[in-house]
């Protein structure tokens, strides 16, 4: 069986790129669907109370809430470090969003606080699950 140092660097390297990819579109999606939800009540957007999305919205950020609350990180970036590494690159130190965030904006947030942040958005996601209901879609014949 092949295992991931059996890749060669510039694969490992894509794949990673990749990951990267997907987990920005992962943090875009669970941070983006709560005022999303909200305004789409309050505008009237039937899909924000479609099950199948709302489902996968609470899913994803229940998986963001107890990973941190167990002090893991979060298994997308443990798979992209390990994969930097093997294309040659230095993996990363610190979680995913403490790593961005600190490129990106220059702050320095401890884990901690992060816990704390990803706590309270996945409160308020399973919180829109009473505030704005999801509907169940009905089969037009």
């Amino acid at each position: 069986m092949l295992g991931l140092s059996d890749l060669a660097p510039s694969t490992a390297l894509a794949l990673a790129n990749a990951l990267l990819g997907i987990h920005f579109a992962v943090v875009a999606f669970n941070v983006a669907m709560p005022p999303a939800i909200l305004m789409g009540a309050w505008r009237g957007w039937r899909w924000v109370r479609a099950r199948p999305l709302r489902l996968l919205h609470l899913g994803s950020m229940l998986v963001v809430a107890l990973q941190a609350a167990l002090g893991d990180l979060c298994f997308l970036t443990v798979w992209e470090s390990e994969l930097r590494t093997v294309a040659g690159q230095s993996g990363y130190e610190q979680s995913f969003i403490e790593a961005w965030l600190e490129a990106a904006l220059y702050v320095d947030a401890p884990l901690e606080a992060l816990v704390a942040i990803y706590l309270a958005w996945a409160a308020l996601s399973i919180s829109l699950w009473w505030w704005v209901p999801p509907k169940t879609q009905s089969v037009k014949r």
